[in-house]
């Protein structure tokens, strides 16, 4: 117990004092930080215990003092939980630091800081290991790209930007004044789009193949932060890229996320081009019906453009090294057994593994006004699943997934353009005592994209 207490106090301590605060951060504002995340723990902790009243929301001294002598486990929470909403509930965190003054880095401790509490204090579950890293740094990625947003919209439209960051727009409230940051939003596309779904899965010798054909409508959102070619960094994460889809049918859903950002960045030029390169903290992520995954991965990346001085022309390439931290992977049979789901309704078991292990990304665009923008992407990851995180219902040792899109896209106007897409998803899990599952994921889209750039 004592151990737990002297590791509580350490992230106490180290939230504030490890990294030197800037001069108009003082001890005010760190503790409204710090009491902003004992509020938003009071806030989730009362509104499961007494409107969704959930079980492990009654705590007690008692219920404390246990959390601070077990051993800490890898829980068996449904993807929207662990993946989404401990992230969302990280990026309050962190907020409450970045409304207060606290630079990115003090805000990812106390993010750390307002998840050990709650993983030891806030709920009767055993701490959980998998919360403890999506909450703070999935968190974190949530957080920053949220806070520089909600700046710009607080610019433009400030009634409808607490819908961005809401614990922003109260301490705003309180403080009567913003914080300001370098860089700032340069392109937001809106993108609307139809399209057919298929999806093929293969898991067994002797059970027939599973199909998915099924036409799709949606929506997307693409932002880019900050200018990607020849960029020095100011502060972490003045570069990054947000993209959100979601394709819908009948009995079908599919949604899809990724926010990859800069952490250090130097420009390089070259005798016909420029780039950038750096280190990258990366979250994505997908959920449909036929599957779920998930990346947070640190790593390196390149980006290079170059622009035809004959044309309005131009090209550009990047390259992403990164290793994966915390990875999910769906396992199909259990993510299709109802009985495993209907524990709780709105958390569903488990059904995917953690893992760690590499991931490689490139991609490209190149065109003109007149002929029109080609563009594709490629991703490839092998993941190995944490030995303690293995699920007993069905063990999976190694996971190998490779993802592609190819597009092309023409400008109607200066804000509209019409184009076409098509991605390619194969995965591979692979088995100890049962049959190897493998599954082919195609959806082909045709789009509209309003685009508004700075």
């Amino acid at each position: 117990m004592k151990k737990h207490i002297v590791s509580v106090l350490f992230f106490l301590v180290v939230s504030f004092s490890f990294f030197p605060q800037s001069q108009s951060v003082g001890v005010r504002e760190t503790a409204i930080a710090f009491g902003d995340v004992l509020l938003i723990n009071m806030a989730f902790n009362n509104s499961a215990r007494i409107i969704l009243q959930e079980s492990y929301a009654e705590i007690n001294l008692s219920t404390m003092k246990e959390n601070l002598t077990k051993s800490w486990c890898w829980d068996k929470d449904g993807f929207f939980m662990n993946q989404l909403g401990h992230p969302y509930q990280g990026s309050l965190y962190f907020n409450a630091g970045r409304s207060n003054g606290l630079n990115f880095w003090q805000s990812f401790f106390l993010a750390a800081t307002g998840s050990l509490i709650w993983e030891e204090l806030c709920e009767t579950t055993t701490p959980s290991v998998n919360d403890f890293i999506t909450t703070p740094l999935c968190g974190t990625v949530f957080g920053e790209s949220m806070h520089r947003l909600y700046l710009d919209a607080a610019e433009i439209i400030p009634q409808l930007a607490w819908l961005i960051s809401p614990i922003e727009a109260f301490n705003y409230a309180i403080r009567g004044r913003q914080n300001s940051v370098a860089g700032h939003t340069e392109e937001i596309d809106f993108i609307f789009h139809g399209g057919h779904a298929f999806a093929h899965t293969d898991f067994s010798a002797d059970e027939s193949a599973i199909g998915l054909n099924k036409p799709t409508v949606g929506t997307g959102v693409h932002i880019q932060y900050g200018l990607p070619s020849a960029h020095d960094t100011v502060e972490p994460y003045d570069l990054f890229t947000a993209d959100l889809d979601s394709n819908f049918s009948a009995r079908y859903y599919d949604l899809d996320f990724c926010i990859d950002g800069f952490l250090f960045s130097r420009a390089l030029y070259f005798e016909n081009s420029e780039g950038t390169l750096g280190a990258n903290l990366m979250y994505e992520g997908k959920i449909s019906k036929e599957t779920a995954f998930s990346n947070a991965a640190l790593g390196i990346k390149f980006f290079s453009e170059k622009q035809f001085s004959e044309s309005d022309g131009r090209a550009n390439v990047y390259v992403t090294l990164d290793g994966v931290f915390l990875g999910t992977r769906g396992l199909y049979r259990l993510q299709k057994q109802k009985k495993l789901r209907s524990g709780d309704l709105g958390n569903p078991l488990r059904y995917y593994n953690f893992a760690v292990g590499p991931l490689v990304k490139a991609g490209f665009s190149a065109g003109n006004r007149k002929l029109g923008t080609f563009y594709g992407e490629a991703e490839a990851s092998f993941l190995i699943p944490y030995i303690y995180s293995k699920l007993k219902e069905s063990k999976a040792d190694k996971h190998f997934m490779a993802q592609t899109k190819i597009g092309y896209e023409h400008a109607i106007s200066t804000h509209f353009s019409l184009g076409l897409n098509d991605y390619v998803a194969f995965k591979k899990d692979w088995f100890v005592s049962e049959a190897n599952t493998v599954q082919i994921l195609n959806t082909l889209q045709i789009y509209g994209k309003w685009a508004f750039k700075r």
